[in-house]
């Protein structure tokens, strides 16, 4: 017999019948059937029902984690914030410019978090801030149309940005301007944050969700490029959950029970609002690309779990290079279904995601997917040696690692073929693909370097590609990089000096001079030094990580 939907009598004696929390929010009849009612039976869509006496949702859990953690940061960041004297404002000359900042983005900068009035950065010279910051943007998560953007800042065309990312946009372009400015970062902060707190509360607009995404991946990756990791791996984690919950995963599914055509509904009831035209469901589509890959790459540099459920299955189409000239012309590759993206590329699969951003994804997951690979044989084996012992691994176990260790390795090296030549293209999105695709060698062979040439060789071939690429990059004209290259970069000289130390070691049992090998490999760390060098100063973490590999280097 089917359970039939539970009432309570209310104070006033009249009978309430239980909805659950779909067709609450949709305000419609729910016979509260269990463990699906039917209104959510026939839409296709809902998974099974979720009643108030069931307690919360496990995203309304997240949710309020997170809220938790805001909170935390905002009071620990806040007081430093205020302390903070404002150069005087001046917003005189503000019309002299033949662009000037729309009406909606100048009420948002009138005022603080509290809607009161507050000093800032003169209008006319954030919009500078802005536009200089737009050129790098890429660099740090920024997956929007960089021209529509600007333009819906700049004059108003099209939805406004939400106030959160205008809040965090802001903060963005005044810490990397390294100009005066840079003084009014904290009152930029602590703005951001406010608004972060609040991003998803009261009136949603257009734009609501996506904007929200954008913000959380840009503060990760400026907690991240200021050493920042926790606060960093909070904010990954609130992009994660809302690209998935918003069902920016099923993007042109195949499958018909999940197909939202661009648009979702996380767990409390927020909705993605449906793509107006293709250069929206590109944004929708690199948005969760975007996370994605931020998630391949952080999680395995703080050597975290992923955030990424491991049943959750990716449909949505490979991303598009969205500010290309060739944009619209990559849209005619777009498969008109979907389906297991992320699998159908692991099982070697031949695909259409060919654009310098669908490479960078795929970089990113063979980096991860090499990484953990290794970990778990670092861990079932306990560090044993491989071939002669493998104390936590038996002989069907050690099979399947060799058949996953050999799989993982011929993609990595057919993907490398697929990286345009860097000599053509000497740009920073090609240094970050290529770095993360030899890192991805080196995270796999590392724990086997010390049984053979084999692995040894395979390792330090990848770190010279590395160094190569390098060679070939104008690193001056960068002015900021993917501060994921710290990571990268580190590992690739941890390489270098494993190999130096094993040289001299084997130098001195045999009572002989340096060794040609040894001028080499004290070169190639010296290169990558000497490019750490360029962005440290303007990059905590990279800072950090040069400091630490310059310590290393000093013990050999």
């Amino acid at each position: 017999m089917k359970r039939q939907g539970s009432g309570s009598r209310s104070s006033e004696g009249y009978l309430i019948r239980d909805k659950c929390s779909n067709c609450r929010r949709r305000k419609i009849k729910c016979d509260a059937e269990r463990p699906r009612c039917g209104p959510c039976s026939r839409s296709k869509i809902f998974e099974d029902c979720e009643y108030p006496e069931d307690g919360p949702t496990k995203t309304q859990i997240l949710e309020d984690q997170i809220s938790i953690i805001e909170g935390r940061i905002q009071e620990l960041e806040t007081p430093k914030a205020l302390k903070t004297t404002p150069l005087p404002n001046n917003p005189s000359g503000s019309g002299s410019r033949s662009l000037t900042l729309s009406s909606s983005f100048c009420r948002s900068l009138r005022s603080g978090p509290s809607g009161t009035p507050s000093e800032g950065v003169p209008w006319v010279e954030l919009e500078s801030l802005i536009q200089n910051f737009l050129l790098h943007a890429s660099q740090f998560g920024f997956f929007l149309n960089v021209h529509r953007f600007s333009q819906s800042i700049l004059n108003g065309n099209g939805p406004s940005p939400t106030p959160i990312l205008l809040d965090v946009i802001s903060l963005c372009a005044i810490h990397f301007s390294n100009s005066n400015w840079i003084t009014y970062e904290p009152t930029y902060f602590a703005r951001a944050l406010s608004s972060a707190a609040d991003a998803l509360s009261g009136t949603h607009s257009q734009n609501t969700v996506l904007h929200s995404i954008q913000a959380a991946v840009l503060l990760s990756q400026y907690f991240a490029h200021n050493a920042r990791f926790l606060e960093a791996k909070c904010r990954l984690g609130a992009a994660v959950s809302l690209a998935l919950g918003s069902g920016l995963h099923r993007i042109r599914s195949l499958d018909s029970s999940s197909v939202r055509n661009s648009t979702g509904r996380t767990g409390s009831g927020r909705q993605l609002s449906p793509p107006r035209d293709v250069i929206e469901e590109a944004e929708h589509i690199n948005a969760l690309w975007t996370v994605l890959t931020l998630d391949s790459c952080w999680t395995i540099a703080d050597g975290s779990p992923s955030n990424i459920p491991p049943d959750v299955r990716i449909d949505s189409p490979w991303p598009l290079d969205i500010n290309s000239p060739d944009f619209h012309s990559q849209i005619m590759l777009l498969p008109d279904t979907s389906f297991g993206t992320v699998t159908a590329f692991l099982a070697g699969l031949p695909d259409s995601g060919s654009s310098v951003s669908a490479l960078h994804a795929k970089a990113a997951i063979l980096f991860e997917q090499a990484s953990r690979l290794a970990a778990r044989y670092r861990s079932d084996t306990l560090t044993a040696p491989m071939p002669r012992a493998h104390a936590g691994l038996n002989n069907y176990a050690l099979n399947q690692f060799y058949i996953s260790f050999n799989t993982v390795d011929t993609l990595i090296e057919a993907f490398k073929l697929n990286i345009p030549p860097t000599r053509l293209h000497p740009t920073r999105e090609i240094l970050v693909i290529q770095s993360l695709a030899q890192a991805a060698t080196i995270q796999l062979h590392n724990p086997f370097v010390g049984e053979g040439d084999a692995s040894r060789l395979r390792v330090l071939d990848a770190a010279h590609a590395i160094v190569g690429c390098l060679e070939l990059m104008p690193v001056n004209e960068f002015v900021f990089m993917n501060p994921i290259m710290g990571t990268l970069l580190m590992a690739t000289c941890q390489v270098f000096i494993a190999e130096l130390t094993r040289l001299r070691r084997h130098r001195h049992r045999a009572f002989f001079g340096q060794a040609s090998g040894e001028h080499s490999i004290m070169n190639a760390i010296d290169m990558v030094l000497a490019v750490m060098s360029v962005f440290a100063p303007r990059c905590q973490i990279m800072d950090s990580q040069l400091r630490a590999v310059q310590q290393l280097y000093q013990g050999v």
